[in-house]
């Protein structure tokens, strides 16, 4: 009687024996290449492991220490290039003054010279009137007018400051025809940017019309996507909704939120991250509420797409959720920012 050959081939060193299947990478391994394989699978939880404690060490040394953050010395280096302008400025026109106040004193002391000419020859005669007096009198009071406060001199204030300006850039995108948007959370504005055009400032393509809450507002933008036909849809965070500014227009229209900050299927609290898919329907971090909510443009309520279940580290909660992103797959990717991970989603259209 044949004995049941129940050997396959080892993934490994490729020969026929008894093996056992290891369920993460559906492979099969003969007892001796298993033990070697879930030791590189333990080294590599180890390298992860220390990759996580060396991140968390990073985490608490900028908790500890905000003042080492790389942009700090960009604006320390403003702020030494501002104050070294200052001091130019102020020292060019300070010699300007000097060199004006120069000329006006030795004007005036031209008169009072010859008007001491006058009281001298006056006395020397001996002949005068309540005429003279007066004349002597206003003279004086006129020149020393003149010495105190030189009539031709002033200052003015230049409305256009000559220090360049800085802002905080929350979030930037590129589309394909390669401009720049970026968002401008301290002017409340995106702009496009494309390098040579604009005297490299920028256009103002949605927003610039200060902090508000009208249709031609933000209060404080964040992330941003910009569509095939150029039209810009920004997360106005704390006016809780998503806005769509199409090309050209002088402002935007609600897509998602606009019903005060609130948990309900048509609110948002403090969206952050948005991306559109192919069909235009749109996705949203719903940062403060725990949830990625999905809009399609036109409706009055969204709908929970992950999370929603209060905030937690389970597989099927959130912890502020942050930034979204597509695979070519169609599966999305949320950023959890306060539990540390990135989560990912099939997502059923």
């Amino acid at each position: 009687m044949a004995m049941v050959n129940n050997k396959t081939q080892c993934f490994k060193c490729n020969r026929e024996k008894i093996t056992y299947p290891c369920k993460g990478c559906s492979k099969e391994f003969c007892f001796t290449d298993l033990s070697e394989h879930k030791q590189i699978l333990n080294e590599e939880l180890h390298h992860i492991t220390n990759g996580y404690n060396e991140f968390k060490q990073t985490i608490n040394e900028r908790k500890q220490n905000p003042q080492n953050h790389s942009l700090i010395e960009q604006i320390n280096q403003w702020e030494r290039n501002s104050i070294g302008k200052i001091i130019q400025k102020a020292q060019e026109y300070r010699e300007i003054l000097i060199k004006l106040s120069e000329t006006c004193i030795n004007d005036t002391e031209m008169k009072f010279n010859d008007l001491s000419d006058q009281i001298k020859e006056i006395q020397k005669e001996n002949e005068f009137n309540e005429i003279n007096l007066n004349y002597l009198r206003n003279e004086l009071t006129e020149i020393t007018e003149e010495l105190n406060n030189p009539l031709k001199i002033s200052i003015k204030e230049d409305s256009q400051s000559f220090i360049n300006e800085i802002s905080i850039i929350s979030s930037k995108i590129m589309d394909k025809h390669g401009f720049l948007y970026v968002s401008d959370r301290e002017k409340n504005e995106v702009r496009q940017w494309k390098m040579g055009e604009y005297n490299n400032e920028g256009i103002v393509v949605a927003g610039g019309n200060g902090r508000g809450i009208k249709l031609n507002q933000f209060h404080c933008p964040t992330f941003i996507f910009v569509d095939e036909d150029q039209s810009v849809c920004v997360s106005d965070c704390n006016n809780n909704r998503v806005m769509k500014w199409r090309k050209d227009a002088k402002e935007g229209i609600i897509v998602a939120g606009g019903n005060y900050q609130g948990r309900n299927l048509n609110q948002l609290c403090l969206p952050t991250g948005i991306i559109v898919d192919d069909l235009g329907q749109i996705y949203v971090a719903d940062s403060g509420n725990h949830r990625v909510m999905r809009w399609c443009e036109g409706k009055k309520e969204g709908e929970i797409i992950v999370g929603g279940n209060d905030e937690g580290n389970r597989s099927n909660q959130l912890n502020l959720p942050y930034g979204l992103s597509f695979d070519d797959e169609g599966n999305l990717y949320v950023a959890d920012e306060r539990n540390h991970r990135i989560q990912k989603f099939e997502i059923i259209l």
